[in-house]
């Protein structure tokens, strides 16, 4: 279905541009049609529903934040789009299962395992956070909200609130 949809795209903007139309109302609706694919096609592949979320975890309680997960394949980085989801301490990322909906787990990781994070530059182009494992491994999400939801993170992993610090006089 998605292909169907990427697809229809291109061949729609052909036609528009090298077919004459006389019909005003059907030349632009015709780029009404472009623009409701390609948010279609947006739908497809990146939103990952939450209710589906929901029954997985069997809970509605647990935060979460769209965000690009970083996945690293020996030499090349690929960033995956979908959700991480905080529940009972334990960092999970979620991307859209099939064109008509679903979630699939994709990456797991307890809240055990977390020594630290930061929030910072992840890669060349993107802002986020990163989580510092045990045994010196590191896993990514990019996403601008991260630094606005610093503190409902650290309360959905289970962590003591950082203390404001005051400069001191020296």
């Amino acid at each position: 279905m998605k292909r169907a949809v990427l697809l229809l795209i291109p061949v729609i903007l052909a036609v528009i541009i090298f077919v004459p139309i006389e019909n005003r109302v059907l030349y632009w609706g015709l780029y009404v049609v472009i623009f409701a694919l390609v948010y279609a096609y947006h739908v497809m592949e990146e939103v990952v529903p939450l209710p589906d979320i929901e029954k997985s975890l069997n809970c509605k309680d647990f935060f979460h934040i769209k965000c690009g997960y970083i996945k690293i394949n020996g030499d090349r980085a690929d960033l995956v789009k979908g959700l991480m989801v905080i529940y009972s301490g334990t960092v999970l990322f979620y991307v859209r299962a099939t064109a008509r909906g679903g979630v699939k787990l994709i990456q797991s990781v307890p809240g055990e395992q977390i020594e630290t994070y930061v929030l910072c530059k992840v890669d060349d182009y993107h802002a986020g956070i990163q989580f510092e494992l045990s045994g010196g491994q590191e896993m990514k999400f990019t996403g601008k909200k991260f630094a606005q939801n610093e503190a409902e993170i650290r309360k959905a992993l289970g962590w003591p609130q950082e203390e404001k610090k005051e400069p001191q006089e020296g």
